[in-house]
Formats: structure tokens, C-alpha cells, sequence
């Protein structure tokens, strides 16, 4: 489900009881960078009557293959251009079905080519990056080559000439930046992401992420060499949030000098959901998987926070709960709904995902 299903089901579960009016029940579907941010700016920009075009660029996905990637235009301080870029609808893990994955192969250059064009034929002057859900693990090699970086030592991939990661990082030995996208260097980059994952390491990129975009595990240590190479060539140490995307968010940061924000920190802001939960009596989120990862910084234990501020009950619906009561009762959390154990047994948990939850909403003791 995308969040806005979601929240869909939760109120048509609450609106069930006869006690509640479904004007006292409020939709406000959140991301935290990854799939579904762009919608979610959409939301906020017609909330607020900002005005705004969606246009889309020609580009290539993490595989090579031509796409159309949705950007939105709009000025902030009056004048300033602005684009939004959500990198999940560029090279984002679930663009490629499962069995066609290849981490190997996968490049950012698609995401590089989308920026370049908002500067340079669009003429943004600020680009506000989303870089949750992504399918690559290239450090940002192919970002940076799609702006015009050049390395030496390192072979464009034959196919279109797109540059991928094994034919890239791992031999690049330096770097030239003269042929750089004209007004990069004017461009403010300011990037919403979650991860607080370093590019290296057992909780960096490769480790933590990698097997989920299809890496296996015999080559994470081929990933390992080559990114620590590319920390080499970029000449700018590991940091906390490096590995977002992939190691992109190690090339937005060290070679674009981009600013990051927490992604459910900005986009709460965007939608002023700090306001509405002042005012709400009960709070409910989801999390597809309700676990640590969770509990670090992503949306859930943002809006954890925010309800123990203001003093109120936060019940969170999830497809699979890893969280103990006990832990979660000390954050705030009053309720915990796990659909894959709450199903019934002609249920499917994903298929009938929003059934299940207005079933069992609907059922809760919430008054």
C-alpha cells in the first residue's frame, strides 16, 4: 500500500464506529525520503497554495533503461528556483522486478543526468533531493560522472556509455572536475534522508542494504574495496549518513557539498504535522516493518517524539512488529496492530492488507 491507502483504510476503520464523524478524522500521509516523498510534497504545495509544474525529464533507471523522471518546479524565497527530485522514482529498488536486479551493474548516472538538466535547462538554482528506497550501491560514481566529473583509470560502461560501478570506483585512481555542469557550484543541494548508516563497515551501504538491492553476499567485500577506494579518490573521510542510497548520499556530501536534513523532520514541516498533532486526540502511523531500523531516526520514532511533546496516545499499524511491548510502551507507543499475525486465516497479509486493517481498527477500544 502507499502511505495514502493506508491512512485510507485506518479511517475508514475508525469511521465504522458511529461515535466518531469522519470529519474528526484527519489524513496526512507521510514519507521519510524514499517512495511516495513526491506525492507527499504534492500534498503539502496544495495545502499551502504553492504554486508549482511537474515536469518530466528524459533519463535512464539504475539499469540503463530509458525512462521519464517525474520532477517538481517551484520558487522558494520568491525567486529562487527550485526542483524536487525524488530519487526512488529515478533508479529506486522496486523500478527493477526482484529476479532482474544485478548491484553490480546498477548506477546512479540517471539521477546525475536528471540534476544536470534541472540546471542547466531548467534553471534551478536549488534542488531538494529525496534519496530513501534507492537500487543502487555505486557511492554515487555515476551521479558524479552524469555532472561531468571524469576518473581516471575508470571505462564508461560500453552500454550508452553509462558508467557503472564495477567498471568504475574500483580502478579510478584521481579525479578531474573541469568539465563540471556549468552553475553547479551556485546550486544549493539540500538532501532528506533517514540513514545514519557510514558508507563502510558492518553497518554501512553494502552490509546493511546491499542484500536487499541483490547483492550477494560473496561480493559485499568486492563493494567494501571499491567504496574504500572511492573515499580514496574523494578525498573526504566516512561520516554518519554516507551510506544513505547507496553511498550517494557519501558523493552529495563530500563531492557537492549538500546539506542533509532528517527526511520525516522536513516533510512533517512541509505539512505542518507538528500543528496537527498538538490538536489531535489519538495518532496512528505505519511502518511496513516495525523494528530498530524504526526506532533510529526514521518516521516512526519522529512522530514518537513529537506525540510524547505534546502528551498524546500514538498507536503504530505495521505489517511485521519487532519491537517488544516493553520497548515500545517507553516510547510513547500505546498500540501495536501486526497485520501478518492479526490476519485471519482467509486472509492474505500483503493482498488484503487493507482490509485487514480497517477489520481490526475498527475493533479497537479507542475511547
Amino acid at each position: 500500500m502507499t502511505a495514502a491507502e493506508a491512512a485510507q483504510a485506518i479511517k475508514d476503520g475508525l469511521s465504522t464506529n458511529s461515535i466518531l464523524s469522519s470529519d474528526n478524522i484527519l489524513l496526512c500521509p507521510m514519507a521519510d525520503g524514499g517512495e511516495g516523498s513526491m506525492g507527499v510534497m504534492e500534498r503539502a504545495f496544495h495545502r499551502k497554495d504553492v504554486q508549482y509544474e511537474k515536469i518530466f525529464i528524459e533519463s535512464v533507471n539504475h539499469l540503463g533503461s530509458p525512462i521519464l523522471a517525474p520532477v517538481l518546479m517551484y520558487k522558494t524565497d520568491g525567486s529562487t528556483i527550485t526542483a524536487f527530485i525524488e530519487m526512488a522514482s529515478v533508479c529506486g529498488l522496486n523500478m527493477i522486478p526482484r529476479d532482474k536486479r544485478n548491484l553490480l551493474r546498477a548506477t546512479t548516472y540517471g539521477l546525475g543526468s536528471v540534476m544536470r538538466s534541472v540546471i542547466e535547462s531548467h534553471g534551478a538554482r536549488r534542488i531538494v533531493m529525496a534519496i530513501g528506497g534507492s537500487g543502487t550501491n555505486d557511492g554515487g560514481f555515476g551521479m558524479l560522472a552524469a555532472l561531468g566529473w571524469s576518473f581516471s583509470n575508470s571505462s564508461p560502461f560500453r552500454n550508452k556509455n553509462i558508467p557503472t560501478f564495477i567498471s568504475g570506483i574500483d580502478s579510478a585512481s584521481d579525479r578531474s572536475v573541469q568539465s563540471v555542469c556549468p552553475h553547479l557550484k551556485e546550486t544549493e543541494i539540500l538532501v532528506a534522508s533517514d540513514v545514519t548508516s557510514p558508507l563502510l563497515g558492518p553497518s554501512g551501504a553494502t552490509a546493511v542494504y546491499g542484500p536487499q538491492k541483490g547483492c550477494k553476499r560473496q561480493d559485499i567485500p568486492l563493494f567494501e574495496n571499491a567504496l574504500e577506494n572511492w573515499i580514496k579518490v574523494i578525498g573526504h573521510p566516512d561520516f554518519p549518513g554516507a551510506g544513505a542510497a547507496g553511498g550517494t548520499g557519501y558523493a552529495l556530501k563530500a563531492a557537492l557539498g549538500a546539506q542533509f536534513v532528517p527526511g520525516w523532520r522536513f516533510f512533517a514541516s512541509a505539512l505542518g504535522l507538528e500543528q496537527e498533532i498538538a490538536s489531535a486526540d489519538l495518532v496512528i502511523t505505519g511502518e511496513g516493518r516495525f523494528d530498530r531500523s524504526s526506532l533510529s531516526g526514521k518516521l516512526p520514532s519522529g512522530i514518537a517524539e513529537m506525540c510524547r511533546q505534546y502528551g498524546k496516545p500514538l498507536w503504530v499499524v505495521t505489517g511485521q512488529n519487532k519491537i517488544t511491548e516493553a520497548e515500545y510502551l517507553r516510547l510513547g507507543i500505546s498500540k501495536v496492530f501486526e497485520l501478518s499475525s492479526l490476519a485471519l486465516p482467509e486472509e492474505h497479509p500483503l493482498q488484503d492488507a487493507p482490509a485487514i486493517i480497517r477489520r481490526i481498527i475498527a475493533a479497537a477500544r479507542y475511547l
